[in-house]
């Protein structure tokens, strides 16, 4: 299904591999705690087989414009979670699927899960490459999807914009690209006092309303956003939370999912 949209030669372990099989050095401990503690197969478990997703309704307006679209869906940065997956085979086992992240082990662990059910989705398929640099023709594949993929591409702002630039150039056409974000709102930004605006700015650019200009620049000719929910960062472990409360601030989050047409 996928393989004939590649634009360049890959070595294949499984599946095929746009990066080093092995994992880099600074993954290891990620990779093999998954492995180890079956990371994949308990989040399966928990959001398929004892109905989780199906039971609180978590990404049906995402997955009913996914399914409703159809054709090949691509999940970039499925992560252990496996993005919006899950909640695709429950509305349509045969979704034609390829399971992409940089990080080998998540795909070859989702390989190994759906290899061992006695009724595996028929339509799956799996590839490693950074999206930032994604091994498609332009203008060859009907879906991109990520869900908590975009806030998570690694290098910053720069990688970021450059990743969706490729979704941007890898779609058909009428193409639709589903993904979420959540950042501080231009409107909460200007309550926060002066130094604390300058501070946070410059230190954490990329959790702002403007990380994403660059898609201004790409050209979808239909743009949808939804506001999910908002959260605070009062309590979280993190040296974003802790330079806020040096600051003497706390940021409030906005969660959007965008529906974008090529």
């Amino acid at each position: 299904m996928f393989t004939p949209h590649f634009n360049r030669v890959y070595e294949f372990h499984d599946f095929p591999h746009f990066v080093p099989k092995e994992e880099l050095a600074y993954n290891l401990d990620y990779a093999q705690r998954m492995v180890e503690e079956k990371w994949i197969f308990h989040r399966w478990r928990e959001d398929v087989e004892r109905g989780g997703i199906a039971r609180d309704g978590r990404y049906r307006a995402e997955v009913e414009k996914i399914t409703a679209h159809g054709g090949l869906i691509l999940e970039i940065c499925a992560g252990p979670d496996g993005g919006h997956i899950p909640a695709i085979l429950m509305k349509d086992y045969n979704a034609r699927i390829m399971v992409n992240d940089l990080c080998p082990t998540v795909v070859r662990e989702w390989q190994k899960l759906f290899a061992a059910m006695d009724n595996p989705p028929p339509n799956i398929e799996y590839a490693a490459f950074n999206v930032c640099d994604m091994p498609f023709h332009d203008n060859c594949l009907d879906v991109v999807s990520g869900r908590a993929a975009v806030i998570n591409i690694e290098g910053g702002g720069d990688s970021r914009n450059r990743a969706l630039r490729e979704v941007y150039r890898v779609l058909k056409q009428g193409g639709l690209f589903v993904f979420d974000l959540g950042y501080v709102t231009e409107e909460f930004f200007q309550t926060l006092p002066a130094e604390a605006q300058k501070i946070l700015k410059e230190r954490y650019p990329t959790i702002f309303w403007d990380t994403l200009k660059v898609f201004d620049t790409l050209g979808f000719s239909q743009v949808e956003e939804i506001e999910t929910g908002t959260w605070s960062n009062e309590n979280d472990e993190s040296d974003l939370a802790d330079l806020c409360r040096s600051l003497g601030v706390t940021l409030a989050f906005s969660g959007f999912n965008r529906f974008c047409t090529k």
